[in-house]
């Protein structure tokens, strides 16, 4: 059986996020780990970004989701992305990890949602 996963890790994203509106009030940080199953098999892609899933595609979409909405949630924020990258892409499974640095005594918080399809 064949398998394989697409992984973008560190991604930083500046995003509206927080319980009180004071922390909604101007972009923070955040960053994601994504991880993607592809419907299609990941062998014999003949070299060809067209049949496969492009990463970079993905990063820039989450970046511009997370800049144009706003959050009281991460775990929301990770649900709304694992729906837009389901909506654009051939994908049987997807992996999100929020990471927000918030707390000055930790190196940050984070919340991680799958959904397989």
């Amino acid at each position: 059986m064949e398998s394989g996963n697409i992984e973008i890790n560190g991604l930083k994203v500046q995003s509206k996020l927080g319980v009180t509106e004071t922390e909604r009030s101007l972009p923070q940080q955040i960053s994601f780990d994504i991880r993607m199953v592809p419907r299609q098999s990941m062998f014999g892609l003949d070299d060809c970004i067209e049949n496969t899933i492009d990463y970079f595609e993905v990063s820039e979409s989450v970046k511009k989701l997370s800049l144009d909405g706003e959050w009281q949630l991460i775990e929301t924020l990770a649900e709304e992305v694992i729906d837009s990258l389901f909506v654009s892409y051939p994908l049987i499974e997807v992996c999100v990890t929020v990471r927000k640095y918030v707390l000055s005594d930790v190196d940050n918080v984070s919340v991680t949602l799958s959904r397989t399809i």
